[in-house]
């Protein structure tokens, strides 16, 4: 090597940290595990929100539930007992980011340029994915049972009490019934209100953690059935960063399979994957990380600064005039069971907490 003034810099390491940190999205991976089971929406209609306009609607029919009339005499007076429909219509969401990068930025840096790319992407996606999550979860509380008449005192016992608070429409937990019965119990209760089926569970931070223990303790060993005591399988068991618990060990939702679907939406110019001038629409090939659905793309690799180039206190030598740029679009159609009479008619999306004594 040859002396250089340099020698005498201060030494600066390449291998670049981030202090960044990710919190579970929990209201996602329950939506996406939700999706698989709506078998009331048609591969048809599937395909259509693929493709539909902003200024067009989806809607699909459905039968009202209504008492049938039944008499004690025969005859020919038949009861009409005619049908009623109403419709459901899913909700669009925009979910919208995405970065700029100058390759100059990196001609005197020592942050490694693909680094601080996969770096950035990241950073991004997860901020697309939290922001999801809050829009999932703000539909389950809009959606959440306002009834549950049956089953609650049926499945208490002694302290272990499940008590439905009318109030705030929240099934409470006591905290010895969060243990082993929690699951079988959650189970006897959505039956007696004739929306029994297959649940997940989202919590707030560490919500589960009574349950998962048990799960763990008992289930590896074989000493309890944990079939027979309701407990799902541990991916139907979420946890998110987005939901707080207050003052109680948890707060989350019950919901059924089913109950909530999401389907993205690709507006023309990214299913035809347009190209012009440097720039380019397209769609990703693969679900983005934490998101969990593809997005539209957009990239631009000869974008320009329009700031001048001359000014006071600017130096030409170092303003970066050339950027690339990338635009993530996540456009998401969430659609929910039907329900003639949310305030009077059971629901099966139940808001629970699990209380601290």
């Amino acid at each position: 090597m040859n002396l250089d003034v340099t020698m005498l810099n201060n030494y600066q390491d390449t291998n670049t940290f981030s202090e960044s940190r990710y919190a579970e999205l929990g209201g996602i991976d329950l939506a996406k595990n939700s999706t698989v089971q709506a078998d009331w929406i048609s591969p048809d209609v599937v395909q259509k929100i693929a493709e539909i306009s902003s200024l067009r609607d989806a809607e699909i029919p459905a039968i009202i539930d209504q008492e049938v009339t039944v008499t004690a005499v025969p005859g020919f007076e038949i009861p009409a007992n005619l049908s009623m429909s109403g419709k459901i219509t899913p909700i669009a969401y925009d979910i919208f980011s995405g970065f700029r990068h100058y390759p100059a930025h990196y001609a005197n840096n020592t942050v490694k340029e693909q680094f601080d790319l996969d770096h950035k992407v990241k950073k991004v996606t997860y901020g697309m994915g939290k922001a999801l999550d809050a829009i999932i979860l703000s539909r389950l509380e809009a959606r959440k049972t306002q009834s549950l008449p049956y089953g609650t005192a049926q499945v208490s016992d002694g302290s272990k009490t499940f008590s439905f608070n009318a109030t705030t429409d929240t099934l409470e937990i006591s905290k010895e019934a969060q243990k082993e019965y929690m699951f079988a119990n959650l189970s006897r209760i959505v039956d007696a209100n004739e929306i029994g089926g297959d649940y997940e569970i989202v919590t707030s931070r560490a919500g589960l953690a009574a349950a998962k223990n048990e799960w763990a303790k008992y289930g590896n060993s074989n000493e309890k059935n944990l079939q027979a005591l309701g407990f799902p399988a541990i991916n139907q068991l979420h946890e998110t960063g987005t939901l707080i618990p207050g003052s109680n060990n948890f707060n989350g939702y019950y919901v059924r399979n089913g109950a909530i679907a999401m389907y993205e939406n690709f507006p023309a110019d990214f299913r035809m994957g347009t190209k012009f001038a440097g720039k380019e629409w397209s769609i990703s090939d693969m679900e983005l990380p934490f998101v969990r659905m593809r997005a539209n793309v957009f990239t631009n690799l000869e974008a320009t600064n329009a700031t001048s180039l001359v000014g006071a206190g600017r130096d030409t030598n170092l303003i970066m005039t050339h950027y690339q740029e990338m635009a993530l679009w996540v456009r998401v159609y969430l659609f929910e069971e039907f329900n003639s009479d949310l305030s009077n008619r059971v629901n099966p999306v139940i808001k629970i907490a699990g209380l601290a004594s």
